[in-house]
C-alpha cells in the first residue's frame, strides 16, 4: 500500500467553490481518481450557487421516485381536510399501503392530530475541580435564565429558552437548553443560540474565581442529536405530535380485509415480542413515511433515527378499531436547511407546509400518514396478505442475470446471419430508439416486481454488413425479454394476497392453475414454429435465446411502425371499425384452421403446457367464486348487482357446461386474443398478433369471444355478433353445423369471463385498467345476448 502524507494527500478541486465550473472539475476528478465513467452525474438539475449551508464539494444530485399516498383526511389543530402526500422511496407496495390505510381511516371519519408540543434541545457540558463545585454552578446555572434569555435573543429571535435543567455527572454539568424554534427544526439554530449562552456563561464565571470550570464543550452527547434516548422519548426532542382513529368494522372488512379482533390478537401479541427484543416504544413501520417524507420535503434525513421512534396502540371499542400514534420526537422543519431547495420546496408547498406558520401543520400531516402505514401493515399482516416478496427473490444458486447490455450485437449477429441467410453477416452497431412499445400486462406487472434482471420490450436499430466493405444496412428489431413463469405466478398471488379476504385465502391453492404456467418457454416456441398459418399472422421473427442458466428466454422480432395500424389500442376500442374486426376474425381464425382435428399433436408439445379440463374447473370454483365476491365489492361501478349474479350463476354450473365445451373440437388459441396484442398491417389488413404467452389448447371460438367482448360496444346488437360469428366458423371451413357451433360460442365467453375478466379485475385493484368498465359492460352485453339467442 502507498503511503500517504500531507505532501501526497489527494486535494480535491475547488473546494469551498459553489459555481457550475468547479462541480465539473470535481466531477472529473471523480472519475479520474475512481476509474468510472460516472455519465448520469454529467448534467445536474440543482444549481450549485443555490447550495452553501446544504452541502460542501457537491458533483451532483441523486433523483429518487416520489408517488403520491391518500387522501387522507385529516381533523387537527393545524390541519383540517384531505392531504395528499409525497413520499420518496424506491420500496415497492409502501406508497400503497399507505394509500390502503388513508382510504380506510378516511372512510370511517378521518384520523385526529395534534401537536402536543414542539422541543429543541443542546446540551453543553462543564467540569469542575470537584463535586461541590459543580453542584454550585447547576444551582448558579438555573438563577441566570432571565439573562441567558436575552443573550439567545440576541442571536435568533426565532429560538425560545423553555426549560433550563443541569444534568450533574460527577464533576461534570450537563446543561439542558431546552427552546422552542417555531416552524424551524432547530437544530442549527439552537446551537449558535446555546454557544452565545455558553460564552456569556464563561465570561461570568470567569469573574468568580470559585466557580471557574477547568473545561467546557457545546455539547457533549446528552441531548442525543440523531440519536434515540429515552430521555428524549419523555421530555421531548423535536416535536411530540399524536394522531388517531376510529375504523369501523365494516371498513376494516371492506377496505383492510380484516377484522379489528384479528388486527386487536396481533397487537397484544406483537407488544410482548416488542417488549422482548427491547424496542424502544411499539411500532410496525412509521419509519418508512417519516422517511420517504423526509426525503421529499428537505428534512435532516438524519434525524429520521430519533424521529423513527414510536409508541402505537391499538384496541377493540364497540366492535370497532381504535388506533392510536404518537411520535414523541419528530425532528421536522417547515423553513430552514434543504426545505429551500427547488423541488422540496414544491412538495412541502403541495401540503400547505411552505414557509412561516406551517411547521406544525407538516407535523401533523407526517403523523398522520404515519398512523396510515401502521395500521394498514398490521391488517396486512394480520389478515394473511402480507406477501413474502423473498419468495421471489430467493434462488439456490447465484445467477448471472440478463442485462440490457447483454442485448447486442453478440446476442443478435448469429440471429439476423440466419434469418437473412448470410453466415458472415457482421452487426457492426445496435442502439436503443424512440419509447419502449408496451409490454403484455403479464410482463408488466412482473417487471415491478423483479428488478435484477431485463424483462420487458427493448426496440433497438442494429446496423449490419453482410459482407467486408459492403454499404452498411440498418434494422429495427424489437427485443424481448421474458419473465419466468414461477415470477409471474408469485406476482400475482401478490396481488390477491393484497386484496384479503377470502380471496387471499383461496388462491394460493390455485395458484398455478390460472394459465401462467411455462409462458417463458411457451412463446418462444411460438415464434420458432414453422406452421405456415401461424408464421402469416406472427411478426417477422429474427430469431429466439434460451440460457435456462441465468433465466434469459429472449425474442427477437421486427419492429411494428408505420406499416400496421390499431396497435396498442387496447384501451382505445371504438377505433376498431367493422372491416377491421372482420379482418382480423379472419386472420385468427387460418390459425385455428390450421391446427383444429390435430389435438393429439399439440398435446405432444412440451411447450404448450397445462391444459384446462372440466374436472379442474369444477374443483377450482372456490377460486372463481373468490374472485367475484372480491370484484363485485371492490368495483362495484364496472361490475354490477345484475352483472355478479348472472356470472353467480355461470360459476354454478361450471360442471355442466365446462364437461360440454371440452368434448367440442379444440385447437391452438392464442389465449389473449384482443387489441393490447393484435394489430393489422395497413396495406393489406392482415393480422399481426403477438404475446402469445398464454397460448393453449381451447375451442377455437374462446379468440373470439374475447376479441369481441373487447372490441363491440356495450349496446351491440344481436344481428352484429351473429355476423361475426358465422364470418369466424365460415372461415374455418365448411361443415361445423352453426347450432352447435353458437354453443361453442357461447360455453366460450362464459369461459372468458369466469376466467379472465374476474382475473383482470382483481389486477384493477392495485393497478387501474382503463379498459375494464367497457370490457365488463360488452362482456355481459354478449352473455345477455347469447341466452336470449339459446332461448
Amino acid at each position: 500500500m502507498n503511503e500517504t502524507t500531507a505532501d501526497t494527500y489527494p486535494v480535491m478541486p475547488g473546494r469551498g467553490d459553489y459555481s457550475e465550473e468547479a462541480r465539473r472539475a470535481r466531477l472529473r476528478w471523480l472519475r479520474e481518481t475512481s476509474g468510472a465513467g460516472l455519465p448520469s452525474l454529467e448534467h445536474s438539475s440543482i444549481d450549485p450557487r443555490s447550495l452553501p449551508g446544504n452541502v460542501e464539494n457537491v458533483v451532483g444530485g441523486i433523483e429518487l421516485p416520489v408517488g403520491l399516498a391518500g387522501p387522507l383526511l385529516l381533523n387537527g389543530g393545524h390541519v383540517q381536510g384531505l392531504v395528499t402526500a409525497p413520499l420518496a422511496t424506491t420500496e415497492g407496495a409502501m406508497v400503497a399501503s399507505v394509500s390502503r390505510g388513508a382510504k380506510a381511516i378516511t372512510l370511517a371519519g378521518g384520523a385526529t392530530v395534534q401537536v402536543i408540543a414542539q422541543r429543541m434541545t443542546r446540551v453543553p457540558v462543564f467540569e469542575f475541580d470537584g463535586l461541590g463545585t459543580a453542584a454550585r454552578f447547576a444551582r448558579w446555572a438555573v438563577a441566570q435564565k432571565s439573562e441567558l434569555d436575552r443573550q439567545i435573543a440576541t442571536v435568533s429571535r426565532h429560538s425560545r429558552l423553555v426549560e433550563l435543567d443541569p444534568v450533574q455527572l460527577g464533576r461534570a454539568v450537563h446543561l439542558r437548553f431546552v427552546y422552542e424554534t417555531a416552524d424551524a427544526s432547530g437544530q442549527n439554530m439552537t446551537t449558535a443560540a446555546t454557544w452565545q449562552a455558553c460564552r456569556w456563561i464563561h465570561d461570568r464565571l470567569s469573574e468568580t474565581a470559585d466557580l471557574v470550570p477547568t473545561w467546557f464543550a457545546v455539547e457533549a452527547n446528552l441531548s442525543g442529536d440523531k440519536k434515540f434516548t429515552h430521555l428524549n422519548m419523555i421530555g421531548g426532542r423535536g416535536t411530540r405530535v399524536m394522531a388517531e382513529c376510529v375504523i369501523d368494522r365494516a371498513t376494516v372488512r371492506r377496505t383492510l380485509k380484516t377484522t379489528p379482533e384479528a388486527v386487536d390478537r396481533l397487537y397484544r401479541i406483537s407488544v410482548v415480542a416488542a417488549q422482548q427484543a427491547g424496542m424502544p416504544g411499539h411500532d410496525i413501520d412509521a419509519a418508512n413515511v417519516i422517511a420517504a417524507m423526509f426525503v421529499a420535503t428537505g428534512q435532516d434525513i438524519a434525524s429520521v433515527y430519533e424521529s423513527g421512534t414510536a409508541l402505537f396502540s391499538l384496541e377493540v371499542e364497540d366492535g370497532a378499531l381504535r388506533a392510536t400514534l404518537v411520535l414523541p420526537n419528530l425532528v421536522t422543519g417547515a423553513v430552514g436547511g434543504g426545505t429551500g431547495l427547488p423541488q422540496q420546496r414544491d412538495y412541502l408547498a403541495a401540503l400547505g407546509c411552505s414557509g412561516d406558520g406551517t411547521g406544525a401543520r407538516f407535523a401533523e400531516i407526517v403523523c398522520g400518514f404515519a398512523l396510515a402505514l401502521d395500521v394498514s401493515t398490521m391488517a396486512a399482516v394480520a389478515g394473511g396478505q402480507f406477501a413474502d416478496a423473498h419468495e421471489r427473490l430467493g434462488r439456490a444458486r447465484r445467477v448471472d442475470w440478463l442485462r440490457a447490455d447483454d442485448l447486442g450485437a453478440p446476442l443478435l449477429q448469429p440471429m439476423l446471419a440466419e434469418s437473412f441467410g448470410a453466415p458472415d453477416l457482421r452487426v457492426t452497431g445496435v442502439e436503443p430508439i424512440g419509447d419502449a412499445p408496451r409490454s403484455s400486462l403479464v410482463t408488466e406487472l412482473t417487471a415491478r416486481g423483479e428488478r435484477r434482471k431485463t424483462v420487458g420490450v427493448l426496440p433497438l436499430r442494429v446496423t449490419w454488413v453482410r459482407r467486408h466493405g459492403e454499404d452498411p444496412k440498418q434494422t429495427e428489431v424489437v427485443v424481448k425479454a421474458k419473465p419466468l413463469d414461477r415470477e409471474v405466478i408469485i406476482e400475482a398471488a401478490k396481488l390477491a394476497s393484497l386484496c384479503g379476504g377470502r380471496l387471499a385465502e383461496v388462491y394460493p391453492r390455485w395458484r398455478d392453475w390460472t394459465g401462467f404456467r411455462g409462458l417463458h418457454t411457451r412463446e418462444p416456441a411460438i415464434y420458432r414454429s414453422s406452421v405456415p398459418a401461424l408464421r402469416a399472422v406472427l411478426p417477422t421473427t429474427y430469431g429466439t435465446y434460451e440460457d435456462p442458466g441465468r433465466e434469459a428466454y429472449v425474442i427477437a422480432m421486427e419492429r411494428l411502425g408505420p406499416n400496421v395500424i390499431l396497435k396498442d389500442a387496447g384501451d382505445a376500442p371504438g377505433r376498431w371499425r367493422g372491416a377491421h374486426i372482420a379482418a382480423a376474425v379472419r386472420g385468427i381464425a387460418g390459425v385455428h384452421a390450421a391446427w383444429l382435428g390435430r389435438e393429439a399433436e399439440l398435446r405432444a408439445e412440451e411447450w404448450l403446457g397445462d391444459v384446462r379440463t372440466a374436472e379442474r374447473m369444477t374443483v377450482m370454483r372456490e377460486l372463481w367464486e373468490a374472485l367475484l365476491d372480491h370484484g363485485a365489492a371492490e368495483h362495484p361501478e364496472v361490475l354490477d348487482e345484475a352483472g355478479a349474479r348472472r356470472l353467480r350463476r355461470i360459476i354454478a354450473e361450471i360442471p355442466a357446461w365446462w364437461s360440454r365445451l371440452e368434448a367440442m373440437p379444440r385447437t391452438l388459441v392464442h389465449g389473449d386474443f384482443n387489441p393490447r396484442n393484435v394489430a393489422l398491417r395497413a396495406a393489406d389488413l392482415s393480422l399481426v398478433a403477438y404475446d402469445w404467452e398464454l397460448a393453449t389448447l381451447h375451442v377455437p371460438q374462446r379468440d373470439l369471444a374475447e376479441f369481441l367482448a373487447f372490441v363491440l360496444p356495450a349496446d351491440v346488437a344481436e344481428p352484429d355478433v351473429t355476423a361475426f360469428v358465422d364470418l369466424h366458423r365460415d372461415t374455418l371451413g365448411a361443415g361445423i353445423d352453426p347450432a352447435t357451433w353458437r354453443a361453442g360460442y357461447r360455453l366460450a365467453l362464459w369461459d372468458f369471463a369466469v376466467t379472465r375478466l374476474l382475473l383482470y379485475l382483481m389486477v384493477h385493484t392495485h393497478r387501474a385498467l382503463p379498459f375494464l368498465g367497457r370490457l365488463t359492460a360488452t362482456t355481459l352485453r354478449l352473455i345477455a345476448i347469447e341466452d336470449e339467442v339459446a332461448g
